[in-house]
């Protein structure tokens, strides 16, 4: 938010310089981001003119020769080009030699010079050449106080200074003049002078009705009726400058006039043209697909949670964003009908961003409007209209549901509380001084006191607030470094838990870095991907390609991927715990799930001289897993079965099991979408529940066997269609305890085997605890597991 310094000076000037005075608001909270110059500092020699006579050129057609008044003894002759350039007008006139601001049309000295046959004696300036506009369609018109004569740095105060408020939501208060100067004057103790706002001089009869039909979601409404006013009036000099200041340009009187009260008091208002609202106004929820075309020329589809302020026929604004096309204001107005109304912040939140767009209104709305302001904006805003536009002022429509207004809590709040939560003592009457000061009631109790917040402070609930707002007053910067009081002991980690920690960094030591995304992904994205159309669709997004809530870490571990593949970063592996949301089965409620992803792609191991480089394939990725799983002790129920996935291979994709429960899937990207992607090399993904690797079976001892092993190799034929996990589990089902290891060590396809078969070879190693194996008892077991595989598998032994 931008604040002009010296309108901020005319309700509070505390004997402080500007830096001074930013450097006191930031360290209470409202922080200073910058103070920047309310504009070039113009050269003495720029002063208020008035156009005495124009006079066509004779030379040209489109200059005029403008004799000037400067305040001088004489009158200048000036040629000027503006089309808006005429007899009696008030304007910037350089004078020759002065010098516009660097960066503008002429930054050179201005001469004496003929144009056209003319003597030109200075130029006549437009605000874009003084350095005020963007662009200009003519010359600066001043009005028509304006002092001849006087520089116009000194008669538009560009000497005044603008900070930039970078302010946390929970302030909605100070967006305004007003809040500010509250603040200002607690924190510097200077008094703080409230403009007095009288009421209107009621001349017209002509009112509206107002009927609150949505009391929750607006239950205060003032209106008035403004009639026979002049849309032709200038916004005064002042007022157009303050505006330009906070960051906005002027419109018309009336915008300007509502904007120009938003700023000073806080409070939004919309100005309607009365000719065109037909009968009363009535606040209402809108009809599901009730449409309504804005100021902005955009068209909007209502829903039933949406707040408009209607006719007896149509909706004619947006409540608390923006008011529609139908009944906006425009040059050929008479009359006008103001609002100013409280919308609970609760009804307008995240509307406006849904819509697309952001005003200033819904930015104050959303934060929280005063709900006791609504009256006093209106007189103010009255006052300002029928002294700048004339007019005649109806009488103030205030309709208001008490009973739905915002509550203020009543806290009881113990003094001992300053103490213990800021490690200070702030004197008794300096703390109450500071609430009062800040516009709260404060009654002394045997505790402390009874403290009930301001109708514009929502942020204040309890105790905790109330010595932050002390703290914050009284000055953080006064509490002493201390090191805190506590006392340490000695942590229990039970030694069956498997730490997140060791997780992270068994996969950092296999050379994977850590990756934190983003919780929400891109709809379309997602769907390709998984092809789920079930995602937790977010009611207002940041973005739109953060739409919906992830329903898997793939989405964002492959952005990851992807820009590091565009910055030239080819070998990569990623991992990323976090959540994962989904609805719950035969409910709208959602549930989260704990999962840990990860993705390799590019060569397996970084390139050196000695060997040479090779892509990643399934079995690395299948290996981290295997590292993974060996951490909680599980190996032996670990395996992996052929499985279909949208987001991967076919052929190269399978479930991940711990026994009988399916913990993740492990495959390779498929073509498809790494096409959609466009990733042109391998990536092969695991994504797993981290909850069955939170524990761990405890080590157990063992007697290493005093007697000797005996090894036997094992091949067999078997279809192309048979997985070697299926003869794993068969080999150790039937070779029973004496079976102490069991590996494969060769797979073999070639044309000197059957059609459509393949070789597995195995090695087997066997021990006894209690005996020395006889090569019969070996023989027995080798032929009961030939048997089970013949039976069960179709397998024959390869000689």
């Amino acid at each position: 938010m931008l604040i002009s310094e010296s309108w901020l000076r005319e309700w509070v000037s505390p004997k402080i310089g500007s830096d001074q005075l930013a450097e006191r608001l930031t360290l209470a909270g409202l922080e200073v981001n910058s103070v920047e110059s309310a504009g070039p500092s113009l050269d003495k020699r720029i002063v208020v003119g008035q156009i005495v006579s124009a006079e066509p050129h004779p030379n040209a057609t489109r200059l005029q020769i403008c004799e000037v008044d400067v305040g001088k003894s004489r009158n200048l002759s000036i040629v000027c080009g503006a089309a808006n350039a005429k007899t009696g007008m008030k304007t910037a006139v350089a004078l020759a030699k002065a010098r516009l601001p660097a960066g503008q049309v002429s930054a050179v000295e201005i001469p004496v010079r003929e144009i056209r046959g003319v003597k030109s004696n200075g130029m006549l300036c437009s605000a874009a050449e003084l350095g005020l506009a963007d662009s200009s369609d003519g010359i600066f018109e001043f009005d028509s106080g304006a002092d001849v004569g006087r520089a116009v740095g000194d008669y538009l105060d560009l000497q005044d200074h603008i900070f930039q408020l970078e302010l946390t939501p929970n302030r909605g208060d100070c967006l305004s003049i007003a809040g500010v100067a509250r603040e200002v004057a607690t924190l510097t103790g200077a008094k703080l002078k409230i403009p007095e706002i009288s009421k209107a001089k009621v001349v017209s009869r002509t009112a509206l009705e107002v009927q609150l039909k949505a009391p929750t979601g607006c239950p205060r409404y003032v209106g008035r009726a403004i009639t026979n006013i002049d849309m032709q009036a200038k916004t005064p000099d002042w007022m157009v400058e303050r505006l330009r200041r906070c960051g906005m340009r002027s419109i018309n009187p009336i915008v300007d006039i509502t904007n120009y009260v938003m700023h000073e008091l806080g409070q939004p208002m919309h100005a309607f043209d009365l000719k065109k609202i037909r009968g009363d106004i009535v606040v209402r929820m809108a009809k599901n697909g009730e449409k309504i075309k804005l100021l902005d020329g955009s068209s909007v589809k209502l829903s039933k949670h949406d707040l408009v302020i209607a006719d007896q026929g149509k909706a004619i604004a947006l409540a608390g964003i923006m008011g529609a096309a139908n009944s906006a204001i425009s040059d050929k107005s008479r009359d006008i009908y103001l609002e100013s109304a409280f919308f609970s912040c609760a009804v307008i939140l995240g509307k406006a961003r849904q819509l697309g767009m952001y005003t200033d209104a819904s930015h104050r709305y959303e934060r929280g409007v005063d709900s006791q302001l609504q009256l006093k904006a209106m007189e103010r805003a009255t006052a300002l209209v029928v002294g700048i536009a004339g007019g005649q002022a109806g009488p103030v429509t205030h309709a208001v549901e008490k009973s739905s207004l915002p509550k203020t809590p009543e806290i009881a709040f113990h003094k001992a509380e300053i103490y213990r939560l800021l490690g200070i003592t702030v004197p008794h009457n300096k703390a109450a001084s500071i609430m009062k000061n800040l516009g709260m009631s404060v009654k002394s109790s045997k505790i402390g006191w009874q403290v009930k917040p301001p109708s514009w402070r929502y942020d204040i609930q309890g105790q905790h607030d109330l010595v932050e707002e002390v703290g914050r007053c009284f000055g953080f910067e006064k509490v002493p470094p201390r090191m805190p009081d506590t006392e340490s002991g000695i942590g229990v980690h039970p030694e069956n838990k498997l730490s997140l920690y060791d997780i992270k960094q068994t996969l950092i030591h296999r050379g994977y870095h850590e990756a934190i995304t983003y919780s929400f992904v891109d709809s379309k994205f997602q769907q390709q991907l998984l092809n789920k159309s079930d995602a937790i669709r977010l009611i207002n997004p940041i973005a739109d390609n953060m739409s919906v809530m992830r329903q898997s870490l793939w989405p964002g571990l492959l952005e990851a991927l992807k820009s590091n593949l565009n910055r030239q970063e080819d070998r990569v592996r990623l991992f990323e715990t976090g959540q994962v949301y989904a609805r719950a089965q035969n409910s709208r409620k959602s549930e989260e799930k704990s999962r840990l992803g990860g993705l390799i792609s590019g060569i397996s191991l970084p390139r050196q001289w000695a060997s040479q480089a090779a892509e990643v394939d399934f079995f690395d990725i299948k290996g981290d897993l295997e590292a993974l799983i060996n951490l909680t002790g599980s190996m032996a129920d670990f395996k992996l079965q052929q499985a279909r996935h949208p987001a991967l291979h076919p052929g190269q994709c399978a479930q991940i099991f711990i026994g009988k429960k399916r913990i993740g899937f492990v495959g390779k990207l498929h073509s498809a979408h790494q096409k959609f992607y466009d990733i042109n090399q391998a990536v092969y993904l695991f994504e797993i529940d981290l909850e069955p690797l939170s524990s761990c079976l405890l080590p157990v001892f063992l007697d290493i066997s005093k007697f000797p092993s005996i090894q036997r190799d094992l091949a067999v034929l078997v279809d192309q269609t048979v997985n070697v996990q299926s003869i794993l589990e068969l080999v150790r089902s039937s070779a029973g305890g004496l079976l102490k290891h069991l590996e494969l060590f060769d797979v073999y396809r070639g044309d000197n085997l059957e059609k459509n078969k393949k070789s597995f070879a195995f090695g087997l190693t066997f021990q006894s605890e209690s005996s020395n194996l006889t090569a019969l008892e070996v023989e027995t077991v080798m032929e009961k597991i030939v048997g089970v595989l013949e039976q069960k598998m179709d397998a024959r032994l390869r000689k």
